[in-house]
């Protein structure tokens, strides 16, 4: 039964709900694209309107509720697209709180799917084709407690037929779980309402200046905050348009993000600064007669640190493109407050300020111009929107600092979430912090340092410690719980974890005390490879530095917590006391070995060729790489491993698939499944 009407008035009183707004963008527009998705090769996969995604979508909350009640959770297993976006809002029409979650891998151990199992006791899963034979293998072989019920399959139907009679949902009422980046340990599910998205996509849309014209070319994973909210919904606020390209093959290949944007005259894309060097490093001879960014109106960048200097090479690199500085949108949030805290207005270009690295790393301390050689320059992030209130306060004393000061950035306003799923200790401790002085609140404890000059916000580091690797999250403590137990001759709780600026790159480095009865008795490659082996097997993320110390010599408070900025700073001087140390630079430049230019190998020869590429790739040597030793345990992130698969398939002509790469497989394995394979 179609029940599209041709002219629609909105409610006097604004929109209540995320599926409300959706059902008046279908029935004023409902033929109006809404999503396309491309394959690997940039064609058109999916073409879907408005219509035919609230109709799929509706089916989806018809399936659930037959066995599920609203208010249960339901796991979304699915790469993305826009099956993942069906999924979604399947779960918003049914009233069932939506619980997105990364992939689980064959033959790794899958710690933090588990933990969000653990922790948001969902009852469903909805996947896609191809899928669930994986997620049964896990239910099945996983000692794991859960009370998932059933597995449902999502398919895009061609229809545009659907009944209105969808769940009664409230504003207050959650509409998904967004997780935080914990990779193991006590993960945290951040409770994202109704009313918490609209008033946040409201944010987006008058920062971004965002009008039904809109058209989004964008690649994000829908699991993060950015992708999902900034990327996907947006659209779906404003009656606008998006296409999707797929992380991996974006990774693959970066020009088919700017061909696609040529294609089809986007006027939205965004990214984490890390995404805009490694455009700026992939995409070595711009092609003017496939790739023109002319169309573009705002280039969002948020998610980790803004760099200056990225911007400007990324401006003047793709100038020739039609690409102009003034493009870039900066701006700041985070997951606590659904996403966007405060952005510069898309009629605005990026404001730069300098100033005294010092003062910028201490509470309450005015913020000063530089002194030659004692220079920094920060990215303003915008202002507030949408009745936000931004303030800076001394994180000890909770007292609210004037402007220029810097101090922990604090916030109020609809889109902070009511805090975390089943956890209300830590809920009151970051969602209601109030004001020493006046007694203001309460207010949302980001975490991150920052100062606001001229009603602008500058961010300048993070209390919280929280770490950016290539756009993704980790916290220093979900390593430092495996590394000191990776090897016997380790001392236990006795690990800092931390980051350095190398190379415009946010890099991991691992400090960690040996043993006393080990001191001169160990194997430091067996030391130095178990902690690699340990830190990969869970995380995707590459080592700089590990530095084994003195027993007793890792900086602790009297209570015995790791002090891990003062470590930072040992580390920083040279004054760790030193009984070895590992560098991912120390063993290979490059230089000495050439990778052999054939276009067809023997499996011995192809094992060498990895083993070159590795070498290359991690600065090790790769006489050290055993090649029945698992492939991550050489520092190979996701990143790479999608280089390393794109890589061979284009030049012995192969067909193996990225997941491969980041399965605990050895190099030995690959070769010889992959050259079967391919017979």
């Amino acid at each position: 039964m179609k029940v599209f009407e041709s002219k629609v008035q909105a409610p006097e009183g604004g929109f209540q709900t995320l599926s409300e707004k959706l059902i008046y963008q279908a029935k004023v527009t409902p033929g109006k694209t809404v999503y396309i998705q491309l394959d690997e090769n940039g064609e058109e996969l999916i073409n879907i309107n408005y219509a035919s995604l609230v109709s799929n979508s509706i089916s989806v909350s018809k399936q659930l509720l037959e066995h599920h009640n609203k208010g249960d959770r339901c796991l979304i297993a699915i790469p993305g697209g826009v099956e993942f976006m069906i999924a979604f809002l399947g779960c918003v029409f049914a009233g069932i709180i939506a619980v997105p979650v990364i992939m689980p891998k064959k033959n790794k151990e899958n710690t933090r799917f588990w933990s969000i199992v653990t922790d948001s006791e969902p009852t469903s899963i909805l996947t896609t084709k191809g899928y669930e034979d994986l997620l049964m293998n896990q239910l099945r072989s996983s000692t794991h407690e859960n009370n998932i019920k059933t597995i449902l399959n999502v398919k895009v139907r061609k229809t545009d037929d659907y009944l209105c009679d969808v769940t009664n949902i409230t504003s207050d009422d959650i509409a998904f779980l967004q997780y935080t980046s914990g990779s193991i340990g006590s993960p945290k599910g951040i409770m994202v309402s109704h009313s918490n998205l609209l008033h946040n996509s409201e944010i987006i849309k008058q920062s971004f200046n965002h009008t039904p014209d809109l058209v989004g070319v964008l690649w994000l994973p829908p699991y993060h905050d950015m992708g999902l909210i900034g990327s996907m919904i947006q659209p779906l606020y404003v009656g606008g348009s998006c296409v999707i390209i797929q992380p991996v093959n974006f990774i693959k290949n970066p020009a088919m993000w700017f061909e696609a944007i040529s294609k089809y005259k986007g006027t939205t894309v965004g990214c984490p600064n890390f995404a805009l060097d490694y455009c700026i490093e992939k995409i070595t001879d711009p092609d003017v007669n496939k790739m023109d960014l002319s169309s573009l109106k705002v280039m969002f960048c948020g998610s980790e640190p803004i760099r200056k200097t990225t911007l400007q090479n990324f401006s003047e690199k793709f100038s020739c493109l039609n690409f102009k500085p003034e493009m870039f949108l900066p701006c700041y949030g985070l997951a606590e407050a659904t996403l966007m805290v405060s952005g510069i207005s898309q009629t605005e270009e990026p404001l730069f300020y300098s100033l005294d690295n010092d003062s910028a790393e201490i509470f309450g301390k005015d913020v000063n111009l530089p002194d030659e050689g004692n220079k920094i320059s920060y990215t303003s992030c915008g202002k507030a929107w949408n009745n936000t209130d931004i303030i800076v306060a001394d994180p000890d004393t909770h007292l609210e600092l004037s402007e220029n000061q810097t101090g922990e950035i604090w916030v109020k306003n609809s889109s902070v979430c009511s805090g975390y799923w089943n956890k209300p200790v830590e809920t009151k401790e970051t969602f209601k912090a109030f004001t020493a002085r006046d007694k203001k609140g309460p207010y949302l404890k980001t975490g991150d340092l920052g100062f606001i000059k001229e009603n602008n916000v500058y961010i300048t580091g993070r209390i919280k410690e929280l770490m950016i690797i290539n756009g993704v999250n980790i916290y220093p403590g979900d390593i430092e719980n495996i590394v000191d137990s990776s090897h016997i001759a380790l001392q236990s709780n006795s690990c800092a974890v931390f980051s350095v600026d190398r190379e415009n790159k946010e890099k991991l480095v691992i400090v960690q005390e040996i043993k006393r009865s080990y001191i001169n008795n160990y194997n430091k490659d067996e030391v130095i490879g178990s902690i690699i082996n340990a830190v990969s097997d869970i995380f995707e993320v590459s080592i700089h530095s590990i530095v084994i110390i003195s027993p007793m010599s890792l900086p602790k408070t009297s209570s015995g917590k790791i002090k891990r900025l003062a470590c930072r700073e040992l580390y920083l001087d040279d004054r760790l006391k030193t009984v070895t140390s590992w560098k991912e630079a120390d063993n290979f430049t490059g230089s000495d070995h050439i990778i052999p230019e054939k276009n067809t190998l023997s499996a011995d020869e192809l094992v060498l060729w990895i083993k070159n590429w590795l070498g290359n790739k991690l600065n090790i040597d790769p006489g050290q790489i055993d090649p029945d030793q698992s492939i991550l345990s050489f520092g190979l992130d996701s990143i790479g491993a999608v280089e390393l698969e794109s890589d061979i398939n284009e030049k012995f002509n192969l067909d193996l698939f990225v997941g491969d790469f980041m399965e605990n497989n050895s190099i030995n394995y690959l070769v010889k499944n992959g050259l079967k394979s391919n017979k």
